[in-house]
């Protein structure tokens, strides 16, 4: 009876919520490598130190192991479930509320509203973590001999406090917060292009979609994102990352973090329209998989939970539906 009736009303949020979770660690397992390759690139230039994708794996393997390239995995790894889970759950709430017809599926149009606003609001969460994690990827060991070494942070706790202390919360941890919240409203493509995909590849009999179509779906909804904001990607990176960035004149460092004209100026004087576009290969090549485990997990999980779903279980098939890293990096490498 009653009991019934506020499981039916709160179950689905819940599902999207859990699904949502496990779908943030999916991401991060599958694509972090690829990540610190981007925004490596993306800070640097396409006149900085690395000359490419492949150059800039083989010199942070070289220079600093393969850990360099897990520099700021931990924020996401926690951070990415939790925020994934807010943004999935938020996505279905508000696509109930505004869709206009209360027993069909939503339109791919109320899907996009909904990712607009939702988006904006997962800011709040997302500009402290991705603010730290860019801090922490471009920091450099022994990039030439003779060199100081850029260490700046022992870690994200070690960061978190020293960001702090030294700019504030604003101006510190919040910074480039308006080019984060444009790209999370880009969300539009994310969400859009997947409800689009899965119509495509759902059976014509209205059965459930495959594990196949749900991959496919969730990959190239990935790589929509991406299409869709990238510039303003490299300019969010520029600005969060920019105290952390070796070799850069006094005068270009300052203009990169006075917000997003002044540093979209600076980076076209320097690189041209190329730097808008700087890392956009690891990026895409991360995009599918990651995102193809995300929304797998996710879809999988919100589709498949039911109360007597243990916690481990769900655990074990998120984990099963990532890739490797170190197969993430033989597919960069075959693939470059």
């Amino acid at each position: 009876g009653k009991n019934m009736n506020v499981r039916e009303q709160v179950w689905p949020s819940a599902r999207h919520f859990i699904g949502g979770y496990f779908s943030g660690m999916a991401l991060v397992l599958v694509g972090h490598p690829f990540d610190t390759v981007k925004v490596r690139l993306q800070t640097e230039g396409t006149a900085g130190r690395f000359r490419g994708p492949l150059h800039c794996l083989a010199q942070t393997v070289r220079n600093e192991g393969v850990r360099g390239l897990y520099k700021g995995v931990t924020p996401p790894l926690f951070a990415t479930g939790i925020i994934n889970a807010v943004l999935f759950g938020l996505q279905g709430v508000v696509t109930r509320q505004i869709k206009s017809d209360p027993l069909g599926p939503p339109t791919v149009r109320e899907v996009c509203v909904s990712a607009v606003i939702t988006g904006a609001a997962i800011t709040v969460l997302v500009a402290p973590m991705e603010g730290i994690k860019a801090r922490l990827q471009t920091q450099y060991k022994n990039v030439q001999k003779g060199t100081a070494d850029s260490t700046l942070y022992k870690g994200p706790i070690d960061c978190v406090k020293k960001v702090v202390a030294q700019s504030g919360i604003v101006r510190g941890l919040y910074r480039g917060g308006v080019p984060t919240a444009l790209c999370r409203m880009s969300n539009y493509a994310y969400f859009g292009s997947y409800e689009f995909w899965k119509s495509v590849f759902s059976p014509p009999d209205n059965q459930r979609i495959s594990l196949g179509g749900l991959v496919c779906a969730g990959g190239l909804a990935g790589a929509s994102y991406w299409l869709s904001c990238y510039p303003m990607d490299v300019i969010k990176n520029r600005i969060q990352a920019a105290p952390d960035i070796p070799r850069i004149p006094q005068s270009q460092h300052s203009s990169e973090a006075n917000g997003i004209w002044n540093v979209a100026r600076a980076i076209y004087a320097r690189d041209g329209w190329r730097g808008f576009y700087a890392g956009f290969t690891p990026c895409i090549l991360r995009a599918f998989p990651a995102n193809a485990a995300a929304f797998a997990s996710m879809t999988f999980l919100s589709l498949s939970l039911c109360p007597s779903l243990s916690l481990s279980l769900s655990v074990s098939l998120s984990v099963c539906l990532s890739l490797s890293p170190s197969r993430c990096l033989s597919l960069c490498l075959s693939l470059s």
